[in-house]
Order: C-alpha cells, then sequence, then structure tokens
C-alpha cells in the first residue's frame, strides 16, 4: 500500500468509527428490533469495508454508509418477507425516509435527550438502562422488578411520551 491509500484508509476507519451510533440508529429505526438491526449493522460494515476503496478522503461519508445501510435493510427484509414480526418493504422505507433527518444531524436532539434523562427520576432511568443498553426484555424486567408486563409497557409509553414533551421543550427554547 503506497502512503496516500494508507492515509485514506485512516481517514474511512475514523468515519466508519464515528457513525456506528448513527448507522445503528438509522437501521434501529426501520427494524425495531435490537438483535435484527445489529445483525444488519454487521451487513451494513461488512459492505462498507469491501467498497472502502470507493470512498474518497473529503467526500460525506454518513451518506454513504446510510445509502448502504438502506440497501442492507431491505435486503433483510426481503429475505424475511414471511415472518410476521418483521415490518414490510414499504413501512421500513417511510421509517428509514423519516429517520434520515433525525440520523444526520442528531447533535442538538441528542444534548437535549441527555438533559432530559437527567431531569428523570432514577428509578425511570434505571428501567431505561435495562431496556435500553443492557437490552432485557419487559418480560425479564417485570419478572426481576415484580410487576405485570403491561405495568411496565405503560411505564415505558409514559417515560417516552415525557422524554418527548421534555426534548420538544428544550429544542424550542434553544432555537428561541
Amino acid at each position: 500500500m503506497t502512503d496516500p491509500e494508507i492515509e485514506g484508509l485512516d481517514v474511512f476507519i475514523q468515519e466508519l468509527i464515528k457513525c456506528q451510533s448513527r448507522v445503528r440508529a438509522y437501521i434501529l429505526a426501520a427494524l425495531g428490533n435490537h438483535a435484527d438491526a445489529d445483525d444488519v449493522l454487521q451487513r451494513t460494515n461488512l459492505v462498507l469495508w469491501k467498497k472502502a476503496k470507493e470512498f474518497r478522503p473529503g467526500a460525506e461519508f454518513i451518506p454513504w454508509a446510510l445509502g448502504i445501510a438502506r440497501y442492507e435493510v431491505l435486503s433483510f427484509l426481503r429475505s424475511r418477507r414471511r415472518e410476521r414480526h418483521v415490518f414490510s418493504v414499504d413501512v421500513a422505507m417511510l421509517m428509514l425516509d423519516a429517520a434520515v433527518d433525525e440520523i444526520t444531524d442528531p447533535g442538538d436532539r441528542q444534548a437535549a435527550l441527555l438533559r432530559c434523562l437527567e431531569k428523570l427520576p432514577r428509578r425511570s432511568r434505571n428501567l431505561l438502562w435495562q431496556r435500553y443498553n443492557q437490552d432485557k426484555s419487559i418480560k425479564q424486567i417485570s419478572s426481576e422488578t415484580g410487576r405485570t408486563d403491561d405495568s411496565v409497557k405503560c411505564q415505558f409509553l409514559r417515560l417516552r411520551k415525557a422524554l418527548e414533551r421534555c426534548i420538544d421543550a428544550v429544542l424550542r427554547t434553544s432555537t428561541a
């Protein structure tokens, strides 16, 4: 490898690492399932690595990566078409289109989310941590907390709505 090739590969690796959370969020928005999103993210990363020589330093990396992720999501959905819990391709396309705006510039929204999470009671933050960082199912959480599945689901719904309201309020005040 020549020095420009090595330098280009270094830039590629940095960009790939930097965009992982955004690409994963984009894929998760289309699939709605963490395990499936992780599988598709791995496939996407594999394709990105195979196409690494096509990437030119200075070019926009995230739109390129999201384009590849889009194709991988659609490929995944086509291969799992008969499963009832997998979204249809049309629904996934709508979700991908809606997610692209949020994913390409998540900075303000992510900062607002962090501010809003800090305002939640410790118990609520712990519940969110178990679900989204430890990937525990509703059933696992309800069993560990001694609550019914429906009670835990309702709690997540209330938390989601409260966080959405808080984020919107934070974003409105920061742009005003």
